[in-house]
């Protein structure tokens, strides 16, 4: 670890959306998406779980994207960010309730600025202490009992002497854009990844109980950090990825960045966002997805690549002819420790299908009706549920075919949704 450092708009209309589930996808450039690369009774064989709509909310009614999803750790609430700056909190219970539970508005543009929302994270194990990050550089807590913001996390730019090290003499009055933060597990630190300003990336780290700056990392990248995950028991463990095609891990509470700087992947291509998996000998691994839609699996300690499938060998994997179309969402674990891929189309969205790791990629389930192109997801393994969120701006709720209460299935699986609004080298860092 390299030198730490002192130093809405208003809500939109919700409703319930029927959806309808059809193919897509040619071999060729066009937009034209609608073919796989077997017929429906293989496709049925291959992808024998089925899942389908449980309930759907529809967040926007302006064109706007979900670009972040988050849920608490008991999976009781889950949150959806807009790319219009805005942030839903929904209710997740086993009565079969998805309800919006309160509105937060992060931000209110001005005629300068445009700020826009660069990741959404619960603090702790409870589901009311809430974080937003905005590309400004600013994070948010807001506590959703009372829905009033109790602390924000930035640089001090009043303060540039705490700064003069990092940017080699560089006024840092400039505060610089971040493009992704995360919380440990023990909610006690936050992190979260600059864009390059004059040639520098940093990594700030900051103490959430005494609201104040830690310091931060600048020399193990070279270009955005584009995504940050710290590990989900361990507290000292994060890992980092950027545009320059590094995946670096570090162990925090060494002194220095070098020391703390465990391992270095070279995914070779921009990476868009990396998750933490244990695999079945309980070694700790690292999903990646790359900005050119290709998947690798990394060993964390040993720096091992496990797997690496290029978005080719994915659609091939997905029934899917049209390789350009790949949309490759991110991974997941469920409950026996399966790593589990999310997959659809580029298109008009309508495919969305999961595949399972073992040396190859191999068909699990078909999410029948989806409509738009999903770009955040969000999956508790204890029950099976998975939420996803897109650029159609609806948020869905999944539910296995035949595990509602009527046929037998717990309740917890069939969690639906329902409605309601209120107004809206130095130190550690410990």
């Amino acid at each position: 670890m390299k030198n730490i450092k002192k130093n809405s708009r208003g809500i939109g209309d919700y409703h319930s959306v029927p959806g309808i589930y059809e193919g897509e996808t040619g071999e060729d450039m066009e937009l034209i998406d609608d073919e796989d690369t077997c017929g429906a009774e293989e496709l049925e064989s291959l992808f024998q779980v089925k899942c389908r709509i449980g309930n759907e909310l529809a967040v926007s009614l302006n064109s706007d994207y979900i670009l972040h999803l988050a849920a608490d750790s008991c999976f009781t609430r889950v949150v959806a960010g807009l790319s219009n700056a805005v942030v839903h909190i929904f209710d997740v219970n086993v009565e079969r309730a998805f309800q919006v539970s309160s509105v937060a508005s992060v931000s209110t543009p001005t005629e300068n600025e445009r700020i826009g929302i660069c990741g959404v994270r619960f603090l702790d194990d409870t589901p009311n202490c809430l974080l937003v990050g905005e590309n400004n550089g600013v994070v948010r807590l807001y506590d959703l009992r009372t829905q009033r913001e109790q602390a924000r996390f930035e640089e001090n730019i009043e303060n540039t002497e705490h700064f003069s090290y990092y940017s080699r003499g560089r006024s840092m009055s400039v505060r610089k854009s971040i493009n992704c933060f995360d919380s440990n597990s023990n909610g006690r630190i936050i992190c979260t990844g600059t864009e390059q300003y004059q040639g520098d990336v940093f990594l700030f780290f900051y103490d959430v109980r005494k609201r104040e700056h830690l310091g931060g990392y600048f020399e193990s990248h070279e270009n955005d950090i584009t995504s940050l995950r710290f590990h989900d028991k361990n507290p000292d463990i994060l890992c980092s990825g950027s545009t320059d095609g590094l995946i670096n891990v570090f162990d925090i509470k060494e002194e220095t960045e070098d020391d703390a700087l465990t391992a270095t992947f070279n995914a070779e291509c921009s990476i868009q966002n990396l998750n933490w998996h244990t695999n079945i000998y309980e070694q700790d691994v690292i999903s990646c997805v790359t900005d050119t839609h290709d998947f690798h699996v990394y060993l964390a300690e040993e720096g091992d690549i496990v797997a690496k499938f290029e978005r080719c060998q994915i659609a091939a994997a997905a029934k899917r002819k049209n390789q350009d179309n790949c949309n490759v969402v991110g991974a997941h674990s469920n409950g026996n420790g399966d790593l589990l891929l999310l997959t659809g189309t580029n298109n008009k969205g309508e495919v969305l299908r999961t595949l399972r790791l073992n040396k190859n990629l191999l068909p699990v389930a078909d999410f029948v009706g989806n409509k738009q192109v999903v770009r955040a997801s969000v999956f508790d393994k204890k029950s099976g549920t998975l939420v996803t969120g897109g650029e159609s701006g609806f948020v869905t709720l999944w539910t296995k075919e035949g595990s509602r209460k009527e046929d037998g299935g717990s309740a917890s699986n069939s969690s639906e949704f329902k409605h309601k609004h209120k107004k809206s080298k130095k130190k550690t860092p410990y």
